[in-house]
């Protein structure tokens, strides 16, 4: 029980913490600029939409894959295909049903024909229940199909109360329903691992789903699924659109809508399609503003910018592409008219206060009531997929339960915890990312890709080394590293290597980064002023200071994994990262601190202050390079 509040508690505060930076963000808003306020707020708006929605959708299809997975080697379910009214693995998918409200039904399909579905009925609509042959006071739908030694394919439907208590069946011996002709079946038996489908609409209630499956691990071959509604889905995120005129689409990979402001109309369109009933997909929709947002983004993971629709209206728009599951990722277009944000805007430095109070006050109960639904170990091994995702520090115990298969579980994620964010301590967490997402290969080789690099080393380090205690040198060494790597993080550097008293850094991989020059020059400038207030703690405890010194350069560089198939390293290599080493040591020349090249400072002179010097021929460089000094940000 201690665990489950604790649970509660931190879901709590962390939604009170995100709606009170959000309200203390709108607060902060100046109108000094009323276009620029406009789109920060309509910006910010638009961060809250997609973070609500994909949360939202994130967590119930990972909820659900969770319960799903546990129930794939359930013996209830995966030891026989015999399916009987009294059978152990009815209850079970009500428990499942109750635990997990988003989900519309459970149901296990296997080899021989057999199909046993349990769904909730209570709240669907009158033609739905109608197309069910409903009785009125019906809550709980079972369906078994049980086949016969003919081959036939009949289906018993029993409707029962919230008591559980039988009051109608029907038996419907032509019904037509064979769970190894769906999709769900036949693809996940294909792959042999669990799958997350895009939409499309229920066989027998028409109502649009995600189908989220995995097969059976047991003594018979089968599948294991469960469904989530989108139509309710659907109605939540046009609620949390951006502003009056807002509009808001969510597409999976394939192009399928997820949710979509006149969602319901498609899916009525879709019913009465003359062939095949199918939802529209994103490609079809080309006219219009979206259908010009979509063509200018052009597959794009992340597109933001202004358009003006037929009507003269402006709008912002943002595509970003997320991840919901394993191998399962989808996009949300949005579109805030700026218009409907002026008003607000002018109101904030009054209101927002009252609005962050308000609005936390009404979300505290909502989530305190929604943690409390949800089973204590599977909200915790749900909380340790996600912290290890972002490479969290891990809990200190793993989840425990007297499910075999759930205690199992929850000691393998806290392995999987442990090894992870111990690696990330000896790799860039960038990296450690993009491994875990498989998104980095982990075989040798490389792709040419631009990259900013910069050198750093201190001046005179040998002659200081030679002098010093070892260990108190190491300590002092392991602070300046620190106070330079926070600077290079903070611009979203990756940290190659320390070589020595040096450091290697670049940027815009592993992941694009389109004003990586930018960012590598205010690194520079941060890690050089980081430095100087390190210098005088220094002299402060009868420490020799580090003087930094600097070289950057951009350019085309091989980056990948080097070295052998037991031991590789990601850095970069070529000619672009020898010229930024090379001109981290023309400074010893100049008296400069940071030295960068003409490329760079092509790149972003209307952001920085340059000296120029005279054209020079870098050590082991065969061309004259023009550089410039650095000097620190624009007024």
């Amino acid at each position: 029980m201690r665990g489950m509040l604790t649970f509660r508690t931190s879901i709590t505060f962390a939604v009170t913490a995100f709606i009170v930076a959000l309200a203390t963000l709108l607060i902060a808003i100046q109108v000094r600029a009323l276009r620029l306020a406009t789109q920060e707020a309509a910006s910010a708006y638009m961060d809250a939409t997609s973070a609500k929605a994909f949360g939202r959708l994130q967590t119930e299809i990972t909820a659900i894959a969770s319960l799903v997975h546990v129930l794939a080697t359930s013996s209830s379910i995966a030891d026989s295909n015999e399916r009987t009214e009294t059978g152990h693995a009815i209850p079970l998918f009500k428990a499942a049903l109750q635990e997990l409200p988003q989900m519309d039904s459970v149901y296990a399909g296997f080899e021989n024909g057999a199909w046993l579905q349990v769904r909730r009925i209570g709240d669907l609509s009158d033609e739905q229940r109608e197309s069910l042959r409903a009785t009125p006071e019906a809550d709980i739908a079972i369906n078994l199909v049980r086949p016969t030694p003919g081959g036939e394919l009949p289906m018993r439907r029993i409707f029962e109360d919230q008591q559980g208590n039988e009051i109608g069946q029907l038996d419907l011996w032509k019904y037509g329903y064979d769970t190894r002709k769906r999709p769900w079946y036949r693809e996940t038996m294909k792959a042999d691992r669990p799958l997350v489908s895009s939409p499309y609409l229920a066989f027998s209630i028409g109502a649009p789903v995600i189908t989220v499956s995995a097969p059976l691990r047991g003594k018979v071959s089968g599948v294991i699924a469960a469904d989530l509604k989108l139509d309710t889905f659907s109605d939540f995120v046009q609620a949390q659109r951006p502003g009056e005129h807002g509009i808001v689409l969510i597409f999976d990979s394939t192009g399928s809508l997820i949710a979509h402001p006149d969602f319901a109309k498609f899916v009525v369109d879709a019913m009465t399609h003359p062939s095949q009933p199918q939802l529209p997909n994103i490609k079809e929709i080309n006219s219009g503003v979206v259908g010009a947002v979509l063509r200018r983004s052009d597959g794009r993971d992340h597109y933001d910018g202004s358009i003006r629709d037929d009507h003269g209206r402006d709008y912002l728009f943002r595509v970003a592409k997320f991840t919901l599951g394993e191998q399962y990722d989808a996009s949300i277009l949005l579109l805030a008219a700026q218009e409907d944000f002026v008003q607000d805007v002018r109101r904030l430095q009054f209101t927002g206060l009252i609005l962050a109070i308000i609005a936390g006050a009404a979300f505290i109960p909502v989530i305190w009531i929604f943690g409390s639904g949800m089973s204590r170990s599977l909200k915790n091994i749900t909380a340790q997929a996600v912290k290890l995702q972002k490479l969290a520090e891990p809990d200190l115990s793993p989840v425990t339960s007297r499910i075999k298969e759930v205690h199992e579980l929850g000691s393998a994620m806290k392995l999987a915890q442990r090894a992870i964010w111990s690696f990330a301590h000896f790799v860039p967490k960038e990296i450690v990312q993009r491994i875990v997402d498989n998104s980095i290969s982990t075989e040798l080789g490389g792709v040419r890709e631009e990259i900013t690099v910069v050198f750093t080393d201190v001046r005179d380090f040998t002659t200081i080394a030679e002098s010093a205690d070892p260990d108190i040198l190491m300590h002092q060494t392991s602070r300046y590293f620190s106070a330079l790597t926070e600077a290079f993080l903070a611009e979203g550097g990756t940290v190659d290597k320390f070589i020595g008293d040096a450091v290697m850094v670049f940027w815009n991989a592993p992941n694009p980064q389109p004003d990586h020059v930018e960012r590598a020059c205010r690194a520079a400038l941060a890690g050089r002023l980081a430095c100087e207030k390190l210098n005088s703690q220094f002299e402060t405890e009868d420490l020799k200071p580090f003087f930094t010194r600097f070289g950057i350069h951009v350019g085309e560089a091989v980056v990948g994994n080097l070295g052998s198939t037991e031991r590789m390293n990601y850095t970069a290599l070529g000619n672009t990262v020898n010229l930024a080493a090379r001109l981290e040591g023309l400074n010893k020349k100049f008296g400069t601190a940071i030295i960068v090249s003409e490329d760079v400072y092509l790149r972003v002179q209307h952001c920085f202050q340059f000296r120029a010097f005279e054209s020079v021929v870098a050590k082991g460089m065969t061309k004259e390079t023009r550089i410039f000094e650095l000097v620190g940000v624009s007024a």
